[in-house]
Protein backbone atom coordinates (compact mmCIF):
# COMPACT_ATOMS: atom_id res chain seq x y z
CA UNK A 1 0.00 0.00 0.00
CA UNK A 2 0.97 3.29 -0.63
CA UNK A 3 2.76 4.94 2.39
CA UNK A 4 0.38 8.43 3.48
CA UNK A 5 1.03 11.20 5.63
CA UNK A 6 -1.19 12.91 8.42
CA UNK A 7 0.30 16.07 10.13
CA UNK A 8 -0.56 18.10 12.30
CA UNK A 9 2.28 20.51 12.51
CA UNK A 10 2.76 23.50 15.07
CA UNK A 11 0.45 26.12 14.62
CA UNK A 12 2.06 28.60 15.77
CA UNK A 13 -0.31 30.63 17.34
CA UNK A 14 0.98 30.43 20.98
CA UNK A 15 0.98 34.37 21.15
CA UNK A 16 0.39 35.06 24.91
CA UNK A 17 -3.46 35.13 23.99
CA UNK A 18 -6.71 33.79 25.84
CA UNK A 19 -9.46 31.25 24.98
CA UNK A 20 -12.35 29.83 27.13
CA UNK A 21 -12.12 26.13 28.03
CA UNK A 22 -14.53 24.40 30.15
CA UNK A 23 -15.83 27.73 31.18
CA UNK A 24 -12.65 29.16 32.38
CA UNK A 25 -10.48 31.44 30.83
CA UNK A 26 -7.08 30.06 29.89
CA UNK A 27 -4.42 31.15 28.09
CA UNK A 28 -3.90 29.63 24.12
CA UNK A 29 -0.16 28.99 24.59
CA UNK A 30 0.92 25.15 23.98
CA UNK A 31 4.97 25.10 24.37
CA UNK A 32 7.83 26.39 23.28
CA UNK A 33 7.58 24.18 19.54
CA UNK A 34 4.52 26.37 19.12
CA UNK A 35 5.62 29.46 19.05
CA UNK A 36 6.10 31.53 15.79
CA UNK A 37 9.09 34.02 15.16
CA UNK A 38 8.38 35.34 12.06
CA UNK A 39 6.66 34.22 8.50
CA UNK A 40 9.95 33.53 7.25
CA UNK A 41 10.57 31.39 10.12
CA UNK A 42 7.51 29.43 9.54
CA UNK A 43 7.74 28.85 5.55
CA UNK A 44 11.32 27.71 6.20
CA UNK A 45 10.07 25.28 9.40
CA UNK A 46 7.45 23.97 6.42
CA UNK A 47 9.78 23.85 3.57
CA UNK A 48 12.07 21.55 5.70
CA UNK A 49 9.80 19.17 6.83
CA UNK A 50 7.90 18.67 4.13
CA UNK A 51 10.81 17.98 2.01
CA UNK A 52 11.79 15.86 4.48
CA UNK A 53 8.62 13.60 4.28
CA UNK A 54 8.10 13.82 0.66
CA UNK A 55 11.34 11.83 -0.04
CA UNK A 56 9.80 9.23 1.86
CA UNK A 57 6.45 9.26 0.59
CA UNK A 58 5.50 6.17 -2.49
CA UNK A 59 4.88 8.11 -5.87
CA UNK A 60 1.06 7.07 -5.35
CA UNK A 61 1.25 8.46 -1.70
CA UNK A 62 -1.06 11.62 -0.39
CA UNK A 63 -0.64 13.66 2.47
CA UNK A 64 -3.41 15.66 4.92
CA UNK A 65 -1.95 18.46 6.56
CA UNK A 66 -3.98 20.23 9.72
CA UNK A 67 -3.73 24.14 10.14
CA UNK A 68 -5.35 27.55 10.89
CA UNK A 69 -5.14 30.88 9.58
CA UNK A 70 -1.81 30.79 11.39
CA UNK A 71 -0.04 27.80 9.40
CA UNK A 72 -2.53 27.10 6.83
CA UNK A 73 -1.23 29.27 4.02
CA UNK A 74 2.12 28.74 4.28
CA UNK A 75 1.89 24.89 4.29
CA UNK A 76 -0.57 25.45 0.64
CA UNK A 77 2.24 27.77 -0.53
CA UNK A 78 5.18 25.51 -0.11
CA UNK A 79 3.01 22.29 -1.00
CA UNK A 80 3.17 24.13 -4.29
CA UNK A 81 6.65 24.98 -4.86
CA UNK A 82 7.55 21.29 -3.98
CA UNK A 83 5.14 19.69 -6.52
CA UNK A 84 2.69 18.51 -4.44
CA UNK A 85 -0.86 18.66 -6.10
CA UNK A 86 -3.54 20.01 -4.18
CA UNK A 87 -6.72 18.03 -4.49
CA UNK A 88 -9.15 19.92 -1.70
CA UNK A 89 -9.17 22.05 1.27
CA UNK A 90 -11.23 20.29 3.96
CA UNK A 91 -12.94 22.79 6.33
CA UNK A 92 -13.80 20.96 9.69
CA UNK A 93 -16.78 22.91 11.11
CA UNK A 94 -16.66 22.28 14.92
CA UNK A 95 -19.55 21.56 16.42
CA UNK A 96 -18.84 22.59 20.42
CA UNK A 97 -16.05 25.32 19.52
CA UNK A 98 -14.90 27.81 22.29
CA UNK A 99 -16.75 31.08 22.59
CA UNK A 100 -15.19 34.29 21.67
CA UNK A 101 -15.05 36.46 25.10
CA UNK A 102 -13.77 39.47 23.74
CA UNK A 103 -16.56 39.88 21.50
CA UNK A 104 -14.93 41.66 18.93
CA UNK A 105 -14.53 38.73 16.39
CA UNK A 106 -16.61 35.78 14.96
CA UNK A 107 -16.04 33.15 16.97
CA UNK A 108 -13.50 30.73 15.32
CA UNK A 109 -14.99 27.29 14.99
CA UNK A 110 -13.39 26.49 12.03
CA UNK A 111 -10.14 24.28 11.24
CA UNK A 112 -8.47 23.61 7.42
CA UNK A 113 -7.22 20.26 6.34
CA UNK A 114 -5.39 20.46 3.02
CA UNK A 115 -5.30 17.00 1.32
CA UNK A 116 -2.46 16.48 -1.82
CA UNK A 117 -0.51 14.08 -3.45
CA UNK A 118 2.82 13.86 -3.87
CA UNK A 119 2.32 13.24 -7.90
CA UNK A 120 0.89 15.36 -10.36
CA UNK A 121 0.63 12.21 -12.47
CA UNK A 122 0.21 9.31 -10.71
CA UNK A 123 -3.25 8.69 -9.29
CA UNK A 124 -4.59 8.70 -5.78
CA UNK A 125 -6.53 6.47 -3.81
CA UNK A 126 -10.23 8.08 -2.39
CA UNK A 127 -13.29 5.68 -1.24
CA UNK A 128 -15.76 7.91 -3.19
CA UNK A 129 -18.46 4.94 -1.89
CA UNK A 130 -17.91 5.33 1.62
CA UNK A 131 -17.74 9.13 1.61
CA UNK A 132 -20.99 9.42 -0.17
CA UNK A 133 -22.58 6.52 1.91
CA UNK A 134 -21.36 8.59 4.99
CA UNK A 135 -23.18 11.73 3.80
CA UNK A 136 -26.28 10.33 3.47
CA UNK A 137 -26.36 8.86 -0.42
CA UNK A 138 -24.94 11.89 -1.94
CA UNK A 139 -21.33 14.07 -2.98
CA UNK A 140 -19.55 14.42 0.39
CA UNK A 141 -18.91 18.19 0.39
CA UNK A 142 -15.33 19.40 1.72
CA UNK A 143 -17.06 21.01 4.48
CA UNK A 144 -17.41 18.44 7.32
CA UNK A 145 -19.22 19.24 10.46
CA UNK A 146 -17.77 17.16 13.29
CA UNK A 147 -17.28 17.40 17.09
CA UNK A 148 -14.52 18.43 19.30
CA UNK A 149 -12.19 15.92 21.22
CA UNK A 150 -14.37 14.25 23.60
CA UNK A 151 -13.98 13.51 27.37
CA UNK A 152 -13.40 9.88 26.81
CA UNK A 153 -10.88 10.21 24.30
CA UNK A 154 -8.40 11.49 27.01
CA UNK A 155 -8.69 8.41 29.82
CA UNK A 156 -4.99 8.86 29.18
CA UNK A 157 -4.00 12.10 29.51
CA UNK A 158 -4.85 14.90 26.33
CA UNK A 159 -2.12 16.73 24.63
CA UNK A 160 -2.84 20.27 24.22
CA UNK A 161 -3.85 20.50 20.32
CA UNK A 162 -5.14 16.88 20.14
CA UNK A 163 -7.60 16.25 17.14
CA UNK A 164 -10.50 13.91 17.33
CA UNK A 165 -11.01 10.33 16.62
CA UNK A 166 -13.90 11.46 14.41
CA UNK A 167 -11.77 13.75 11.88
CA UNK A 168 -8.72 11.46 11.86
CA UNK A 169 -10.95 8.35 11.35
CA UNK A 170 -12.65 10.00 8.23
CA UNK A 171 -9.56 10.74 6.60
CA UNK A 172 -7.99 7.63 6.74
CA UNK A 173 -11.07 5.50 5.69
CA UNK A 174 -11.24 8.11 2.83
CA UNK A 175 -8.28 7.76 1.42
CA UNK A 176 -6.44 4.56 2.27
CA UNK A 177 -6.58 0.52 1.96
CA UNK A 178 -6.46 -2.20 4.77
CA UNK A 179 -2.95 -2.61 5.98
CA UNK A 180 -1.83 0.66 4.52
CA UNK A 181 1.31 2.45 6.03
CA UNK A 182 0.50 5.70 7.67
CA UNK A 183 2.96 8.50 8.81
CA UNK A 184 2.60 11.55 11.24
CA UNK A 185 5.72 13.30 11.76
CA UNK A 186 4.19 15.46 14.68
CA UNK A 187 2.60 12.43 16.69
CA UNK A 188 2.04 14.12 19.66
CA UNK A 189 -0.71 12.08 21.48
CA UNK A 190 -1.25 9.61 18.31
CA UNK A 191 -4.65 10.01 17.56
CA UNK A 192 -3.64 9.43 14.34
CA UNK A 193 -2.02 6.35 15.45
CA UNK A 194 -5.19 5.33 16.90
CA UNK A 195 -7.25 5.70 14.20
CA UNK A 196 -5.06 4.10 12.08
CA UNK A 197 -5.02 0.80 14.12
CA UNK A 198 -8.73 0.80 14.85
CA UNK A 199 -9.09 1.23 10.70
CA UNK A 200 -6.46 -2.02 10.34
CA UNK A 201 -3.97 -0.09 8.80
CA UNK A 202 -0.35 0.30 10.36
CA UNK A 203 1.72 3.74 11.61
CA UNK A 204 4.61 4.82 12.71
CA UNK A 205 4.85 8.44 14.52
CA UNK A 206 7.47 11.00 15.49
CA UNK A 207 7.57 13.24 18.11
CA UNK A 208 10.27 15.28 20.30
CA UNK A 209 8.43 15.54 23.54
CA UNK A 210 9.07 12.13 25.70
CA UNK A 211 5.84 13.58 27.58
CA UNK A 212 3.48 13.22 24.42
CA UNK A 213 5.11 9.51 23.35
CA UNK A 214 4.26 8.30 26.74
CA UNK A 215 0.75 9.19 26.49
CA UNK A 216 0.52 7.60 22.43
CA UNK A 217 1.88 4.11 25.06
CA UNK A 218 -0.84 4.46 26.73
CA UNK A 219 -3.39 5.04 24.35
CA UNK A 220 -1.88 1.96 22.12
CA UNK A 221 -1.88 -0.20 24.94
CA UNK A 222 -5.52 0.62 25.97
CA UNK A 223 -7.08 0.04 22.31
CA UNK A 224 -4.47 -3.52 22.13
CA UNK A 225 -7.90 -4.79 24.78
CA UNK A 226 -10.42 -5.99 21.67
CA UNK A 227 -13.62 -4.95 24.12
CA UNK A 228 -12.01 -1.75 24.37
CA UNK A 229 -11.21 -1.16 20.17
CA UNK A 230 -14.66 -2.09 19.61
CA UNK A 231 -16.30 0.59 22.43
CA UNK A 232 -13.83 2.96 20.59
CA UNK A 233 -15.56 2.53 17.19
CA UNK A 234 -18.75 2.60 18.39
CA UNK A 235 -18.36 6.30 19.62
CA UNK A 236 -16.47 7.94 17.14
CA UNK A 237 -18.98 10.37 15.41
CA UNK A 238 -19.26 10.88 11.44
CA UNK A 239 -21.30 7.18 10.80
CA UNK A 240 -24.84 6.79 10.20
CA UNK A 241 -25.21 4.55 13.16
CA UNK A 242 -22.68 3.33 15.90
CA UNK A 243 -21.79 -0.14 14.27
CA UNK A 244 -20.97 1.36 10.78
CA UNK A 245 -17.59 1.42 11.43
CA UNK A 246 -17.34 -2.00 12.99
CA UNK A 247 -19.24 -3.66 10.10
CA UNK A 248 -17.22 -0.99 7.48
CA UNK A 249 -13.92 -2.93 8.62
CA UNK A 250 -15.14 -6.54 8.35
CA UNK A 251 -16.47 -5.92 4.72
CA UNK A 252 -13.23 -4.21 3.56
CA UNK A 253 -11.27 -6.32 1.05
CA UNK A 254 -9.51 -9.50 3.08
CA UNK A 255 -6.12 -10.02 4.32
CA UNK A 256 -6.31 -12.88 1.15
CA UNK A 257 -5.94 -9.81 -1.17
CA UNK A 258 -2.25 -9.23 0.51
CA UNK A 259 0.32 -9.24 -1.88
CA UNK A 260 3.32 -11.28 -1.66
CA UNK A 261 6.88 -10.99 -2.44
CA UNK A 262 8.84 -14.34 -3.55
CA UNK A 263 12.49 -14.20 -3.16
CA UNK A 264 15.08 -16.58 -4.07
CA UNK A 265 17.79 -17.35 -1.85
CA UNK A 266 20.15 -20.60 -2.34
CA UNK A 267 19.69 -23.10 0.02
CA UNK A 268 23.02 -22.63 1.77
CA UNK A 269 22.07 -19.72 2.47
CA UNK A 270 18.98 -20.02 4.43
CA UNK A 271 20.47 -20.40 7.84
CA UNK A 272 21.40 -16.75 7.79
CA UNK A 273 18.29 -14.99 7.17
CA UNK A 274 16.69 -15.66 10.30
CA UNK A 275 19.12 -13.64 12.19
CA UNK A 276 18.43 -10.55 9.11
CA UNK A 277 15.75 -7.79 8.82
CA UNK A 278 17.00 -6.69 5.90
CA UNK A 279 16.75 -8.46 2.09
CA UNK A 280 17.44 -7.82 -1.52
CA UNK A 281 16.07 -8.17 -5.03
CA UNK A 282 17.93 -7.37 -8.15
CA UNK A 283 16.30 -4.55 -9.98
CA UNK A 284 16.02 -4.95 -13.93
CA UNK A 285 17.31 -2.29 -15.90
CA UNK A 286 16.23 -1.36 -19.19
CA UNK A 287 18.24 1.64 -21.57
CA UNK A 288 19.69 2.51 -18.02
CA UNK A 289 16.40 3.26 -16.57
CA UNK A 290 15.27 0.90 -13.53
CA UNK A 291 12.22 -0.71 -13.69
CA UNK A 292 9.25 -1.63 -11.17
CA UNK A 293 10.29 -4.82 -11.07
CA UNK A 294 8.01 -7.51 -10.76
CA UNK A 295 5.29 -4.93 -11.49
CA UNK A 296 3.99 -3.62 -8.19
CA UNK A 297 6.72 -4.28 -5.89
CA UNK A 298 6.89 -1.65 -4.17
CA UNK A 299 2.97 -2.94 -2.86
CA UNK A 300 4.02 -5.97 -1.37
CA UNK A 301 3.43 -6.20 2.20
CA UNK A 302 4.89 -10.03 2.91
CA UNK A 303 7.95 -11.49 2.11
CA UNK A 304 8.21 -15.35 1.06
CA UNK A 305 11.40 -17.23 0.32
CA UNK A 306 12.35 -19.75 -2.33
CA UNK A 307 15.01 -22.16 -3.18
CA UNK A 308 16.34 -24.88 -5.18
CA UNK A 309 16.39 -24.64 -8.98
CA UNK A 310 18.69 -26.22 -11.72
CA UNK A 311 18.19 -29.59 -11.11
CA UNK A 312 16.41 -29.53 -7.87
CA UNK A 313 12.93 -28.95 -7.59
CA UNK A 314 11.69 -25.01 -6.48
CA UNK A 315 10.21 -24.70 -3.26
CA UNK A 316 8.72 -22.48 -0.76
CA UNK A 317 11.77 -22.84 1.95
CA UNK A 318 8.80 -22.03 5.00
CA UNK A 319 10.95 -18.61 5.66
CA UNK A 320 8.30 -15.69 5.98
CA UNK A 321 8.47 -12.12 7.19
CA UNK A 322 5.89 -8.01 6.87
CA UNK A 323 7.37 -6.39 5.01
CA UNK A 324 7.64 -2.78 6.69
CA UNK A 325 9.49 -0.79 3.88
CA UNK A 326 10.74 -0.95 0.25
CA UNK A 327 13.53 1.30 -1.06
CA UNK A 328 15.47 1.88 -4.53
CA UNK A 329 19.41 1.62 -3.79
CA UNK A 330 22.35 1.74 -5.43
CA UNK A 331 25.54 -0.90 -5.13
CA UNK A 332 27.89 1.60 -4.14
CA UNK A 333 24.69 2.66 -1.13
CA UNK A 334 24.92 -0.92 -0.12
CA UNK A 335 27.74 -3.16 2.43
CA UNK A 336 28.96 -5.38 0.44
CA UNK A 337 27.89 -5.46 -2.81
CA UNK A 338 29.89 -2.68 -4.28
CA UNK A 339 31.25 -4.79 -6.79
CA UNK A 340 28.29 -6.64 -7.72
CA UNK A 341 27.40 -6.96 -11.35
CA UNK A 342 23.76 -5.29 -10.93
CA UNK A 343 24.06 -1.79 -10.64
CA UNK A 344 20.39 -1.21 -8.55
CA UNK A 345 18.86 -3.55 -6.13
CA UNK A 346 15.19 -3.22 -4.22
CA UNK A 347 16.38 -2.93 -0.54
CA UNK A 348 13.63 -4.66 1.74
CA UNK A 349 13.67 -3.77 5.72
CA UNK A 350 11.33 -6.63 7.76
CA UNK A 351 8.88 -5.84 10.63
CA UNK A 352 11.06 -8.24 11.87
CA UNK A 353 13.81 -11.27 11.63
CA UNK A 354 12.38 -14.39 9.21
CA UNK A 355 9.88 -16.77 10.94
CA UNK A 356 9.95 -20.59 9.86
CA UNK A 357 6.47 -22.21 9.38
CA UNK A 358 6.40 -25.75 8.29
CA UNK A 359 2.42 -24.87 5.95
CA UNK A 360 4.36 -23.06 3.98
CA UNK A 361 7.51 -25.39 2.76
CA UNK A 362 6.10 -26.69 -0.40
CA UNK A 363 7.12 -27.40 -4.17
CA UNK A 364 5.97 -24.25 -5.80
CA UNK A 365 3.52 -24.72 -8.87
CA UNK A 366 3.44 -21.89 -11.05
CA UNK A 367 -0.17 -22.80 -12.11
CA UNK A 368 -1.33 -22.45 -8.84
CA UNK A 369 0.65 -19.37 -6.94
CA UNK A 370 0.17 -17.24 -10.44
CA UNK A 371 -3.57 -16.33 -12.37
CA UNK A 372 -3.22 -17.91 -15.78
CA UNK A 373 -3.12 -14.52 -17.33
CA UNK A 374 0.42 -13.45 -15.13
CA UNK A 375 2.85 -15.64 -17.28
CA UNK A 376 5.44 -12.92 -16.45
CA UNK A 377 6.03 -13.57 -13.11
CA UNK A 378 6.03 -17.27 -13.56
CA UNK A 379 9.06 -16.65 -16.12
CA UNK A 380 10.72 -14.88 -13.56
CA UNK A 381 10.50 -17.46 -10.97
CA UNK A 382 11.83 -19.87 -13.11
CA UNK A 383 15.15 -17.49 -13.62
CA UNK A 384 15.30 -17.57 -9.85
CA UNK A 385 14.36 -14.01 -9.76
CA UNK A 386 11.77 -11.70 -7.43
CA UNK A 387 8.24 -12.70 -8.19
CA UNK A 388 4.93 -11.28 -7.04
CA UNK A 389 2.00 -13.31 -6.19
CA UNK A 390 -0.79 -12.76 -3.60
CA UNK A 391 -1.40 -14.70 -0.19
CA UNK A 392 -4.77 -15.46 -1.31
CA UNK A 393 -2.64 -17.63 -4.01
CA UNK A 394 -0.59 -19.37 -1.58
CA UNK A 395 -3.19 -20.43 0.89
CA UNK A 396 -5.11 -22.07 -2.15
CA UNK A 397 -1.35 -24.12 -3.16
CA UNK A 398 -1.02 -24.80 0.39
CA UNK A 399 -4.99 -26.26 0.87
CA UNK A 400 -4.17 -28.11 -2.48
CA UNK A 401 -0.88 -30.09 -1.30
CA UNK A 402 -2.52 -30.77 1.68
CA UNK A 403 -5.39 -32.68 -0.21
CA UNK A 404 -3.02 -34.29 -2.24
CA UNK A 405 -0.66 -35.10 0.90
CA UNK A 406 -4.08 -36.77 2.43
Amino acid sequence: MALITLDIPPYFLSNNGLSIQSGKIVSVNKGKWDKSEGFEYVNDFNRKWLTSVRDKMKDDATIWISGTMHNIFSVGQILTELGFKILNVITWEKTNPPPNFSCRFFTYSTEQIIWARKSEKVPHYYNYELMKQLNDDKQMKDVWKLPAIAPWEKACGKHPTQKPLSVLTRLILASTKPNAWILDPFTGGSTTGIAANLANRRFLGIDQEEEFLNISKKRKIEIENPATAEIFRNKIAGFIDKKQFSLFIENEAPTTDIKVALGFCRSKDLKTLTASKTFYFHAIESNNTVKDFPSGILDATRLLIYSGGRSKPINLTGHYSEIKSIELKHKSKIKGKEKSETEFYYEIILEDCFKESDELKLAINSKKLFDKSDDKNGKLLQQFLPALTTWERVIKSIDKTNANAS
